[in-house]
């Protein structure tokens, strides 16, 4: 059994270990391969030390068997507590916490966030750079306008709808994103609950802080998740936990293709900064950088006959190419936080409209991206989009807990039914084109903010 002594030894770069959990593990080829997504600095910062209470709250359990060789797990260590730098706790301990009476709408949940969570547990907030692709996701639907038909019967709202021949509640969703249990220490499991509750899709992200079958195991009676991946380098590891997710019953998959590179994104650098973890990290990021469009669809549909999505198109030519190929293109920028200066999936919708109106003939078309109302899912709806998702929103209400993220869906639920009441329509599939002005998105472009 290794003594602490021994580990601290071996806190530099080219012999490096941790402790997590009170077992010993050699990151040091991991640090070579650069395959952290968070950077080697923080890796680092905890080199020698032990990393538990940081590792905790980001990461899901196995996390460590699938990226590190058997032979860099070392075993249990024994001794006194190594010194380490205190992670920062998910949560405040505030006075003025606010309720959920106090939440009205999905603005409510994000304003109340940061009164709740430590900084640290506060970044999926960060765009890349000065953050005006994030903003103008939102600005670029409030740029919408709506054309309402009156003298309409509207005495029944019907918001149900369906993807990949599933049939859910709303047209909204829960999107894949990280993160979970920096909001709240039980993770994403409180979204799996909330959401099979209200009949609502969760897109379950690969990076969430807890297992696949951690989820799956809450999910209720007849639920449907659907699972979203990375290619990573090593494209056997995703093969492994795309077939996993199979037989754990997920019924769709979604390749998300805009993280070949990790955006500069300068409100995590400077957290990393204060926290004393130097810069942070942008650059070359751990996923799989050679894949073409035909190697890409090939090589999934070799792993599943299940519907697939293509996550982060920005262009026509590219939803185009998702027809042709046989998947279904996701419009998203990544909530912002990739590429200064990228489209808004607002844009990229009605450019397809403009230039490929074929495309909602043959796929399914997903939105995601500065979501924060119902009039924003109906307007997307309208344009053509077949399932709208939120990420940031959601992540937010779930620090609440499982309470919070059926709040946030109860409100979005009589947001998107008021909206289509309205607009004069009684069922998403009445929704047309027709509802919607998008001539102020041209001048509202023109004059962009920067920050959310």
């Amino acid at each position: 059994m290794l003594t602490r002594e021994e580990v601290v030894k071996h806190s530099r770069r080219d012999s490096c270990w941790i402790v997590i959990h009170s077992k010993v593990y050699d990151i040091t080829n991991f640090l070579k391969e650069g395959a952290h997504p968070g950077g080697d600095a923080i890796l680092l910062k905890y080199a020698g030390k032990d990393a538990t209470e940081a590792f905790e709250p980001l990461h899901p359990g196995g996390v460590l068997a699938k990226f590190l060789a058997q032979e860099d797990h070392l075993g249990p260590v024994t001794g006194e507590d190594i010194v380490s730098t205190p992670a920062p706790k998910a949560a405040k301990e505030v006075d003025d916490k606010p309720t959920l009476e106090e939440i009205v709408s999905l603005r409510d949940f994000e304003l109340a966030a940061p009164r709740m969570l430590s900084p640290t547990s506060y970044v999926f907030k960060a765009g890349a750079d000065s953050e005006y692709a994030a903003q103008w996701n939102r600005d670029s639907w409030s740029a919408i306008r709506f054309r309402p038909r009156v003298l309409v019967p509207v005495d029944s709202i019907n918001p149900s709808t369906t993807l990949f021949g599933h049939t859910f509640s709303q047209p909204f969703f829960i999107c894949p994103a990280g993160g979970g249990k920096m909001a709240h220490p039980k993770g994403e499991t409180e979204l799996t609950k909330a959401a099979g509750k209200a009949g609502v899709l969760h897109w379950i992200c690969c990076m969430a802080g807890r297992t696949k079958e951690e989820i799956a195991a809450e999910r209720m009676e007849g639920q449907t998740t659907f699972w979203q991946i990375y290619a990573m380098q090593d494209l056997s590891i995703t093969e492994k936990e795309i077939k996993e997710a199979i037989k754990l019953g997920y019924k769709g998959f979604a390749l998300t293709v805009d993280g070949v590179y990790l955006g500069k994104r300068e409100r995590d650098m400077r957290l990393h900064i204060a926290n004393g973890g130097g810069a942070g990290v942008s650059g070359r990021s751990p996923v799989y950088q050679k894949f073409t469009w035909k190697a890409a669809v090939h090589w999934l549909k070799t792993l599943t006959d299940l519907p697939i999505a293509i996550k982060g198109i920005q262009s026509h030519e590219d939803a185009r190419l998702c027809m042709e190929y046989g998947v279904h293109p996701w419009l998203s920028n990544h909530g912002g936080r990739q590429l200064e200066g990228a489209p808004s999936a607002a844009e990229t919708l009605v450019s397809i409209r403009e230039n490929c109106p074929e495309v909602f003939d043959k796929c399914e078309v997903i939105v995601d991206g500065g979501i924060m109302r119902g009039t924003d899912v109906v307007k997307a709806l309208a344009l053509g989009a077949s399932m709208v998702g939120l990420g940031r929103a959601f992540l937010y209400s779930l620090a609440f807990g499982e309470e919070g993220v059926h709040k946030a869906i109860e409100i979005l639920t009589k947001e998107v039914e008021t909206a289509m009441a309205l607009v004069g329509v009684s069922s998403v599939k009445e929704l047309k084109p027709e509802h919607v002005d998008v001539r102020g998105l041209l001048f509202a472009g023109a004059f962009p903010r920067p920050h959310l």
